[in-house]
């Protein structure tokens, strides 16, 4: 990305210091260059994109030839994901320009799948044709409904700054980056003098400054919201958020005192009790016992030095997750402490499950120096690559004694419920050896969503995990076959592969499974079974375990065996199985486990299912998202005995941290 279209945090950084050395300069002197696009122009490129989006079709736009776009951080064909399912926006909107740089946002509503949200937009715009563009769309109808009430931004926003109070392009992005370094590890000491006396915060539409005691971000604290910008931050109570990266300042309006940035805050999930600047202590919420990651849109509107009004926008993605323009987030890969494998050293199936072993008790004991690590490690956490020691390495304190475990040649992968202080989870985790030292971490995990610790604006799932049910694995997994039964490595690989195109489009293929097939998935039996355990009480319920038929009696496919299920119809909204892997095949046991995308784009809402009934789908599956899906597989005379993994939503488009086979 040319680094004339942003200033970053280090440059930022370097102009704080130099503004300090040279006193205040509050009137903007510089230059400026001809301006090709000017602020209403700037507005009307973002209102077309989003006419264009609502109208499913991009081909009006003026693009160019390098154009770049993304969506909740996937980079995706202007086409897919959302555009195909926005309804319409709402009546606010928070437009930011600059000219001088040619790039704009907006804070804006829309509606998808008959639910509202917010939409956060970035463009850039070079000789007047659209070169990038970046969305980020938060599910919250809390959210729009907070917005719709507002109607418009406050009018300081839109007014023009005196000449004599404004603030240069450095100083602007001096001050915005300034704010985020008083969040990140929020102590309470800092000078915050830079704050307006008046200063009031948005937060996804809601005010969060100066307003009634109400309970806080998940705490119980229900003075934080009583106190202005300034008094919120003397607190000190924000010490959970333990980094602040991937900070941008790609919008800067000299004329109206505003900034629009665009950064991730990351929750390691570390803090479990923040000493405040009154004596007391907060008692972390049981939401940050896992390591998380938001990002933030971040609007600051500043006149003489201070800040006076606040508006974010947030949405949480997986801990670690890199932003899809200028993410500079590039964990190390050595691991103090570790070791290369002895010459020579062979690791034995028996070496394996033992390294296995220590492995999980050095993550439950948040020890990595108790793990056999080689002295470089590539390790991912759900799709993204961090370092050892941080994200689960921080957060688990206990694994499960039911495990499945899987080994092939110099691989092993295993299948557990985990504890990360209270939150139960449920995690996949494949490793490489060399010799008996570990080369290679994938870790998958899905947590239970309870209310209080529930994922922010996530998408649904048809069933909801739930790791307290992970209590036994079935005996087959582990049995070896008679030599007589034992098939190749492409034979067993080929059945995994026809599994998952029989998924894609609700396709079936009832053929592929043994009778009495039993299929369990985030720990949930969703073969033969009745009636599903209902998931616990959550402050946002969906109706995520519902399909209908038109005469509005219940269709329920998980009561169905593998074969019927399948055959069903009911996996049509998945249109698209991609990035495959195999990794790992045990063939004296006839076990095969295998990862794959599952892409659902949101726009099939009905299908037939095998009585030739028409079905309706959950409406939780109307929004675009890709599924992670990593299981194994227990297969037999060509046909699957059974299957066991887990299944983990993101955003549509996701792309895997690993190299697909397939």
């Amino acid at each position: 990305m040319p680094i004339r279209r942003r200033l970053t945090a280090a440059l930022v950084s370097a102009i704080a210091v130099l503004l300090a050395a040279c006193g205040p300069d509050p009137v903007n002197t510089e230059t400026a260059k001809p301006v090709a696009c000017d602020r209403f122009c700037l507005q009307a490129h973002m209102d077309r994109f989003l006419d264009a989006m609502v109208r499913h079709d991009p081909s009006t736009l003026p693009l160019a030839q390098n154009f770049r776009y993304s969506e909740n951080n996937q980079a995706i064909a202007l086409g897919e994901g959302s555009w195909q399912t926005l309804q319409s926006l709402g009546g606010y909107k928070h437009y930011f320009a600059d000219p001088q740089s040619g790039s704009a946002a907006l804070i804006t509503l829309q509606r998808e799948n008959n639910e509202g949200g917010l939409l956060t937009l970035r463009i850039h715009v070079e000789g007047n044709k659209l070169d990038e563009a970046e969305i980020i769309l938060t599910h919250s109808q809390e959210a729009f409904d907070a917005y719709t009430k507002l109607g418009k931004p406050a009018d300081n926003w839109t007014q023009s700054v005196p000449e004599n109070e404004r603030m240069s392009r450095e100083q602007l992005a001096a001050m915005a980056n300034k704010y985020l370094g008083s969040l990140e590890n929020n102590d309470g000491k800092g000078d915050y003098s830079f704050f307006g006396d008046d200063c009031n915060r948005l937060e996804n539409g809601v005010q969060t400054t100066n307003v009634a005691p109400q309970a806080y971000d998940h705490t119980d604290n229900k003075e934080f919201v009583t106190r202005g910008c300034r008094g919120q931050l003397e607190t000190g109570l924000l010490g959970y958020i333990t980094r602040i990266r991937d900070r941008r300042f790609d919008v800067i309006d000299v004329e109206r005192g505003a900034v629009f940035a665009i950064a991730v805050l990351d929750h390691d999930g570390t803090a479990r009790s923040v000493p405040l600047t009154n004596g007391d202590n907060l008692k972390v919420p049981s939401y940050y016992s896992a390591a998380r990651s938001i990002q933030v849109g971040l609007a600051l509107q500043s006149s003489d030095g201070h800040i006076n009004s606040i508006e974010t926008t947030s949405h949480e993605f997986p801990y670690g997750q890199r932003t899809a323009f200028g993410s500079t987030f590039e964990p190390s890969s050595a691991v103090p402490g570790g070791k290369q494998a002895a010459a020579g050293k062979v690791c034995d199936r028996a070496c394996i499950a033992v390294g296995v072993d220590q492995l999980l008790a050095a993550m439950a004991s948040q020890d990595p120096l108790k793990a056999p690590l080689a002295g470089l490690v590539r390790y991912t956490e759900n799709d993204q690559q961090i370092a050892i020691g941080d994200g689960l390495w921080g957060t688990l304190t206990q694994v499960g004694s039911a495990q499945l475990q899987v080994i092939d040649g110099s691989q092993a992968w295993v299948l557990a419920r985990v504890t990360e202080t209270n939150l139960p989870g449920l995690l996949a985790l494949r490793l490489r050896f060399k010799g008996d030292r570990i080369t290679e971490i994938e870790a998958q995990l899905v947590r239970e969503e309870r209310s209080g610790s529930e994922e922010q604006f996530r998408v649904r799932l048809p069933v909801d995990p739930q790791p307290t049910l992970f209590t036994k694995v079935d005996p087959l997994f582990s049995q070896t076959l008679e030599l007589s039964a034992v098939q190749s490595r492409d034979a067993l690989s080929a059945v995994v592969e026809q599994w998952f195109t029989a998924v894609q489009g609700g396709l079936g293929n009832s053929s592929l499974f043994a009778p009495g097939c039993i299929r369990r998935e985030n720990a949930v039996t969703i073969t033969g079974n009745l009636e599903l355990p209902r998931p616990p009480a959550r402050k946002r319920p969906g109706n995520e375990l519902r399909f209908t038929l038109e005469n509005g009696s219940e269709f329920k496919p998980f009561a169905l065996d593998c074969g019927d299920q399948l055959a069903s119809g009911y996996t049509a909204f998945i249109t698209r199985v991609r990035d495959r892997r195999i990794l790992l095949i045990d063939e004296a046991r006839g076990v095969v486990v295998a990862r794959a995308l599952f892409d659902v784009p949101g726009t099939v809402h009905q299908f037939m299912n095998a009585d030739g009934n028409a079905v309706n789908l959950p409406s939780g599956l109307g929004r675009p998202a890709s599924i992670v899906v990593q299981a194994a597989f227990k297969i037999q005379d060509d046909k699957i005995v059974l299957i066991d993994g887990l299944a983990k939503p993101h955003a549509y488009g996701r792309r895997p941290a690993w190299h697909p086979t397939h």
